[in-house]
This record gives C-alpha cells, sequence and structure tokens, in this order.
C-alpha cells in the first residue's frame, strides 16, 4: 500500500532551466603544481612523524 506522504521535492532547477553563463574556469596551471607539492610535503610530513615515533621506541626499548 502507498504512503500518503508526498515524495520530496528538490529545488534544484532542471539543466534546461538553468543559466549558461557559469562556466567551468580552468583551473591554472601554478594552481595544480601548488596542490601537488601540499600533497607532497603532507607525505613527507607524515614520514618524518613516522620516524620519530619508531625512534623513540628503539631508544625507549635500549633503556
Amino acid at each position: 500500500m502507498p504512503s500518503t506522504r508526498p515524495l520530496p521535492s528538490s529545488r534544484r532547477r532542471p539543466a534546461y532551466e538553468r543559466p549558461r553563463y557559469r562556466q567551468m574556469q580552468p583551473v591554472p596551471h601554478w594552481r595544480r603544481e601548488l596542490d601537488a607539492d601540499l600533497a607532497a610535503m603532507g607525505k613527507v610530513w607524515q614520514m618524518i612523524r613516522n620516524g620519530a615515533t619508531r625512534m623513540l621506541g628503539e631508544i625507549g626499548r635500549q633503556y
């Protein structure tokens, strides 16, 4: 038996009703490079943290 509740509606307009003036701007080359560099730096910092934790564990195990 179907529910008596109304179906939820979306406020989003169909594609044919949306304005076309908003076009995707291409991401500048320097921005892509910066994002890649920041991601690489994040990985390096993670490796440094893991290495420091392991070093402290090795030192603690010796004493």
